[in-house]
């Protein structure tokens, strides 16, 4: 796949995948990236913001990825965390997405990082979900008389850019949201308090 992109295996983990979020943002279209709040991350940002994590305290790190686009922040981390590899034995990653456009971009990006992990020893698994976070997520939360008790994941570590949109008072979102006793009036707070629920 990676080829098939016109990657360069020699190129770093985190210029394979802005080569990826660059070639994505070719191809969507404006009505889509506005109706799913959609802003991927540049490179230097998801970098940034990978440096804001502390060295991992646990051999094992599970990462939750809501939103994930083409995996611009799973990718920042992961080459953070693989530069500790002596203490670190495996990382699993959870990353949502519902674009289909962005699906293949996710799986290179996430395979890149297995490459990447697998050359240090790490071991890597990853799953990815395409449903809407928040549709997914409140079943998992939610525990009522008529909803059947869920395992609820056990994620280390979190890294998400949410989609910036508002949540209308009688939309779908709002409405699941609420039962899980989350009030917000947009989809930024509402994948924020999920992702720390979790």
């Amino acid at each position: 796949m990676i080829q098939s992109l016109g990657i360069s295996s020699q190129n770093g983990l985190s210029e394979q995948v802005e080569f990826y979020r660059t070639d994505a943002n070719r191809h969507l279209s404006l009505e889509t990236r506005f109706e799913l709040g959609q802003f991927m991350t540049p490179a230097p940002v998801a970098s940034f913001m990978a440096s804001l994590f502390r060295a991992p305290s646990t051999k094992t790190i599970k990462l939750l990825d809501p939103g994930a686009g083409v995996g611009s922040l799973t990718a920042a981390f992961v080459e953070k965390f693989s530069q500790c590899h002596a203490s670190l034995e495996k990382i699993s990653v959870t990353a949502y997405e519902i674009d289909p456009l962005l699906i293949k971009y996710l799986n290179s990006t996430l395979r890149d990082c297995e490459r990447k992990c697998q050359k240090l020893g790490i071991e890597f698994d990853y799953n990815i979900i395409e449903e809407d976070f928040i549709c997914s997520v409140t079943g998992m939360l939610k525990t009522d008389l008529f909803s059947e008790a869920r395992q609820e994941p056990d994620f280390t570590h979190a890294i998400l850019n949410p989609p910036y949109k508002k949540i209308h008072s009688d939309s779908k979102h709002r409405l699941l949201l609420s039962s899980v006793d989350i009030e917000t009036s947009n989809l930024y707070t509402a994948f924020i308090t999920l992702a720390i629920k979790l």
